[in-house]
């Protein structure tokens, strides 16, 4: 079975330093990492892109596992987020509701194993041709897997999110998963001076792109496109078998938030992944009800609040 980065136990580790607690389930054709979550009302289970299952049959062996797992951790659901696309009427006939998104519902991905030359000819000929002319203009491309060199990112990440309104990943988080040997931190250079980053995983033959900003004052450089065909190009050539873009946008209105990061994941080439989204299984339907309740008032607080 091919699970998702969020499910391995390079990740699980990585969760266990960030002092969550966390549970594996192994059975007939199905295998599940379950996190341990906290509410006002109580515990949950929140399985991060899974569980994976071989077939429909083992899904719900699957679920099985993880209400059992769930009333011996007294946790009144389990939110999971299925890896295939099962159809809406069929998950919500063995009891699941649909929740909120967590982690993106559609992914971009490219496969690796065709020749380069495929994966350039896919590509948008400018991308292709700002990688390949960088040097002229003193621009280099490089990767790193010290710890200390992550504040490179996460000082641009903080000044994309200060001018985008979205809050970014803490320093400290990206540093332990680095720390954890899973990530590896790409930087490009202009005469020396950091103008683009990002961090990527490599897990099972795939390169995920996880976090990535760019300095706003050189993006006339297309330091981002230059960045990205490097990884990909190096991952190519280190034998994986696919690159993973990480979260796109179905949508198809230009106003959507995703839409502009989504076009660009999109002109590398490659095609779209669907999953099933964020589902919950309730286990204590009064509690889980009253849950839901309090997250609605919350939402819609939140958005009084941003009207201000």
């Amino acid at each position: 079975m091919k699970q998702h980065f969020l499910q391995s136990p390079a990740w699980e580790d990585y969760e266990h330093v960030e002092k969550h607690e966390t549970f594996r389930l192994d059975g007939d054709g199905f295998s599940a990492m379950a996190m341990l979550e906290y509410t006002v009302l109580g515990n949950y289970l929140f399985v991060p892109y899974g569980p994976t299952a071989e077939n429909e049959k083992s899904f719900r062996k699957a679920l099985d596992a993880l209400r059992k797992l769930a009333k011996e951790q007294d946790a009144f659901f389990v939110r999971i987020e299925p890896t295939t696309p099962f159809p809406v009427a069929e998950l919500k006939t063995i009891g699941l509701t649909k929740s909120h998104n967590i982690d993106p519902a559609h992914t971009w991905v490219l496969d690796l194993t065709q020749p380069e030359s495929q994966i350039f000819a896919d590509m948008e000929k400018e991308k292709g041709r700002l990688w390949r002319n960088c040097y002229k203009k003193d621009i280099t491309v490089r990767q790193t897997r010290n710890p200390e060199e992550v504040d490179i990112l996460a000082t641009m990440l903080d000044k994309v999110g200060s001018q985008n309104h979205f809050i970014p990943q803490k320093k400290i988080h990206l540093r332990r998963q680095m720390e954890a040997g899973f990530a590896t931190l790409y930087v490009v250079e202009l005469k020396g001076e950091s103008i683009a980053a990002a961090l990527v995983y490599d897990y099972d033959d795939v390169r995920y792109y996880a976090h990535a900003a760019a300095d706003y004052e050189h993006r006339k450089l297309a330091a981002g496109a230059i960045l990205l065909v490097q990884m990909i190009v190096d991952a190519k050539r280190a034998g994986m078998k696919t690159f993973d873009f990480w979260g796109i946008t179905a949508s198809k209105n230009k106003n959507h938030p995703w839409y502009g990061f989504t076009e660009f994941k999109k002109s590398f080439g490659g095609k779209q992944v669907d999953y099933a989204g964020t589902w919950d299984l309730p286990v204590r339907k009064l509690r889980y009800y009253f849950y839901k309740i309090i997250r609605r008032v919350n939402r819609v607080r939140r958005k009084i609040w941003r009207r201000k």
